[in-house]
């Protein structure tokens, strides 16, 4: 089942998310399960949220990608959703 997954990183800033995506954009877009990534600003903390077509798939890349290269990134919330509509 998909899951909408939200992560935050304290005291992160554009320029830092910037540097820090550039090498593991490639990466994502070849994860296996990977659909979609956003990125923004809520009262000065970043967040992402993902959608991934599995737990494991996103585990595997959080813990394989993201936990060794972000330092400061936690996992907020892990939510089974029920249906996801992309414009391709």
């Amino acid at each position: 089942m998909s899951v909408l997954v939200r992560l935050s990183v304290s005291g992160m800033t554009a320029d830092t998310y910037d540097k820090v995506s550039e090498p593991l954009t490639p990466l994502i877009l070849s994860a296996p399960g990977f659909v979609a990534h956003v990125a923004f600003v809520v009262e000065g903390e970043f967040h992402v949220s993902e959608i991934w077509e599995s737990r494991d798939d996103f585990q595997n890349w959080f813990d394989n990608n993201v936990k060794p290269n972000v330092p400061g990134v936690e996992i907020d919330e892990v939510r089974e959703v029920h249906n996801v509509i992309i414009k391709k």
